[in-house]
């Protein structure tokens, strides 16, 4: 169908910033054979303390993967399991100004451990790691932006990890969105703000969704899981 596209992953050259709690690029232009191109880059990292219990702390968590997987897709209804390490996941629609967009994405779930193949951002002292990559995207709604399948990429990364300073932890969740696309014919003519201003808050209303979901329910999953061990030792 011509209203509906999955975006094949394509590699996307990665803007080297200084990093902050949360960085956008706003969107740059160019014009290559009456061609106008857009590029978009979000980085942001999400800091969030919490308490671990002794006998039950995030990396026992995490050692069950089923169950963190099951926690970061909770809804059966809107998510199908690929294979051993990927997802398809139906996100929310996105209504904003005159744009209504669904969102469906193939997301790869990759558990690390004891500093093997980290990013390079991620410090080898991190026990362990939850590694997300969005790989495939289907974006109904946005199909007049772009001039063509093969000239739009979209490629989401993120890192979900605990961090451990003396008493304290905080579970961290570091996450990076480019996006690149040349801009359709129909909408050659829109004043570049406009199109500007519509398709960042696209991309920034999705990127909020994704980044506080995933997030907050392995949180209140954990919490679950340090209250089930709470209780057996009190029933021991």
């Amino acid at each position: 169908m011509a209203s509906i596209l999955m975006v094949p992953w394509q590699p996307l050259l990665v803007l080297k910033k200084k990093h902050s709690d949360f960085h956008t690029k706003r969107p740059s232009y160019s014009l290559i054979k009456n061609e106008r191109t857009s590029s978009f880059n979000y980085k942001s990292t999400l800091n969030v303390p919490f308490y671990e219990l002794p006998g039950a702390s995030f990396d026992q968590y995490m050692d069950d993967k089923v169950r963190v997987v099951r926690a970061v897709f909770p809804d059966k209804g809107k998510t199908k399991q690929l294979n051993e390490e990927e997802w398809r996941i139906n996100m929310p629609p996105i209504q904003c100004l005159f744009l209504n967009v669904q969102p469906t994405a193939d997301v790869k779930l990759i558990f690390k451990s004891n500093g093997e193949d980290y990013p390079p951002n991620i410090p080898h002292h991190i026990s362990k790691i939850l590694e997300l990559h969005f790989i495939r995207w289907e974006l109904r709604g946005l199909n007049a932006f772009y001039n063509d399948p093969y000239h739009f990429s979209l490629d989401v990364r993120g890192t979900i990890y605990p961090e451990r300073r003396g008493k304290h932890s905080w579970l961290k969740n570091q996450m990076e969105m480019n996006i690149s696309f040349i801009v359709s014919p129909t909408m050659i003519f829109v004043p570049e703000h406009v199109l500007q201003d519509a398709l960042e808050l696209v991309f920034q209303t999705l990127w909020k969704e994704m980044k506080h979901e995933l997030h907050g329910r392995l949180l209140a999953d954990y919490n679950n899981f340090k209250r089930y061990n709470k209780s057996n030792k009190n029933s021991l």
